[in-house]
């Protein structure tokens, strides 16, 4: 009989005992009174009446203990609220993932945002452990790109996140310094949870605990997004020949290029890349790029419809096996 088994029967015996209004008097006086007249019995009764008041004392012993706590269980469809303080989140925890984290950057004088797509450590992958590691990252920097930046003063932090009914609240260690960094933030954290499959309405902002407003939604993707941006390869990015160059953006009738120079800064390939839509829409688009072993600049950017000039130039450093 296993543990579960021999608990399941002790329960079972312990639900027929009946007890009076003193057990413990009843059994003492039970055992006083079999020790005075002890010669009177014989000794085969004696024995079986030990026996099973003692079967009885164990069995009441087990009844009366209380049942062991059930953790409480969150409601269906939400992560349990759990404070994941990440001070340094790629350096938290056992478990390797990859969170879009996004970034400002300058484009014609206006701050918009860039992303990348970053490793980290995380204690468990879940939804909130995610977020908390890429808020973490883009509070703290740096970006792989070196024209990207975070707005966020030095020493900032997340202090906890919680997902719960469609809506992530996120509480860090520093106030806001513009809303562009705000933006930075609710991007963010939407992108990671829609990458790990959850679509969240929005983004409840705290600060040491201080709510900042309510619901916090995305801006416009137009004012707020870079018109179009190379994420793939990635600053610093190691690439067999021939690879795939992959775009983002939002651009006049879908038409971007992809240009690639050498370390002299001489142009090497320059190709048409045709999003899967054009402005004011974001689209994707693809090119093959093939080069020889070596370090190049590859850059994406669009021309102008007004003057023919080179619009929207974003370019990662790489190398080539």
């Amino acid at each position: 009989m296993n543990p579960e088994q021999l608990r399941d029967a002790f329960e079972a015996q312990a639900g027929q005992v009946q007890f009076g209004p003193d057990p413990l008097g009843t059994i003492r006086a039970r055992i006083g009174q079999r020790t005075r007249t002890r010669l009177r019995i014989r000794l085969a009764s004696l024995a079986g009446g030990v026996v099973a008041t003692v079967a009885a004392v164990v069995i009441g012993v087990v009844s009366c203990q209380p049942p062991l706590p059930t953790p409480p269980v969150p409601p269906v469809g939400t992560t349990a609220p759990t404070p994941t303080p990440t001070p340094s989140p790629s350096a938290v925890g056992t478990v390797p993932v990859s969170v879009p984290v996004y970034w400002v950057g300058q484009l014609s004088g206006r701050s918009v945002l860039y992303r990348e797509f970053r490793a980290a450590m995380v204690r468990a992958d879940s939804v909130d452990q995610r977020i908390a590691a890429a808020v973490g990252l883009a509070l703290s920097g740096p970006p792989l790109d070196p024209d990207y930046a975070t707005p966020w003063p030095a020493g900032s932090t997340v202090r906890s996140v919680t997902v719960e009914n469609g809506v992530s609240t996120v509480d860090i260690s520093t106030a806001p310094p513009s809303a562009i960094a705000v933006q930075q933030l609710v991007w963010t954290v939407t992108a990671v949870a829609f990458d790990r499959g959850t679509t969240l309405s929005g983004m409840r902002l705290t600060v040491n605990g201080v709510p900042q407003g309510g619901v916090l939604n995305r801006a416009d993707s137009g004012t707020t997004l870079a018109a179009l941006w190379l994420y793939e390869p990635q600053q610093g990015a190691t690439v067999h020949s021939p690879f795939t160059a992959r775009l983002d953006g939002s651009v006049f009738e879908a038409t971007a290029r992809v240009r690639v120079r050498d370390t002299t800064g001489k142009v090497v390939s320059d190709q048409q890349v045709m999003l899967s839509i054009g402005a004011p829409l974001r689209g994707q688009g693809s090119a093959t790029v093939t080069l020889a072993p070596g370090r190049y600049h590859i850059e994406a950017y669009s021309v102008s419809e007004k003057d023919s000039s080179e619009i929207n130039l974003d370019g990662h450093d790489i190398t080539v096996e």
